[in-house]
């Protein structure tokens, strides 16, 4: 049976232990070691760092950069119907900027999935161009759900009025 003596004597090596580590805890904050931020949307390719053989005109990225967003082609219409999963209004004729975050998710979902379709049909040329703008789409429509919940108002004058104002003629 432990004695007050053997009890006291664990209680100051936890001590002397739990102080060693809040050291080296507060000298790893005041000197913490820089590493490469990581962006959550587009993670590493896997299996490679800078070496990785790169295919065609690059990989498309999972979320559309800003840069892409601003482009000419960052802000498509919907052409296609509402995905299966929509049980809201019909977004058909709108662009991705002026949709709801929660239908950009279903509808890059199902850009991904007919992507995928596209490239089974291994040597078309057609299907594989095909998968390329099916995937760029979908990262758009991502990147535009992300702007969306991060408090994005669109600019088109149908969306913010509901009416399209004067027409001169």
């Amino acid at each position: 049976m432990a004695t007050g003596e053997d009890a006291l004597r664990v209680l100051q090596q936890i001590d002397a232990k739990l102080g060693i580590l809040v050291g080296l805890l507060s000298m790893q904050q005041a000197n913490p070691v820089p590493r490469a931020p990581i962006n959550p949307f587009n993670p590493p390719p896997q299996g490679g760092g800078p070496s990785y053989a790169p295919r065609g005109q690059g990989t498309v990225p999972r979320v559309a950069s800003d840069a892409d967003l601003d482009s000419q082609y960052g802000d498509p219409e919907v052409r296609a119907k509402s995905p299966r999963d929509w049980t809201g209004a019909s977004q058909q004729g709108k662009h991705f900027s002026e949709c709801p975050a929660e239908y950009l998710d279903l509808v890059a979902e199902r850009l991904e999935y007919f992507a995928g379709q596209n490239e089974m049909g291994e040597g078309d040329q057609e299907a594989a161009k095909k998968a390329r703008w099916n995937r760029l789409d979908a990262s758009r429509a991502r990147g535009w759900a992300a702007r969306i919940r991060a408090g994005y108002k669109p600019t088109h004058p149908a969306a913010v009025d509901g009416e399209f104002g004067e027409v001169p003629f």
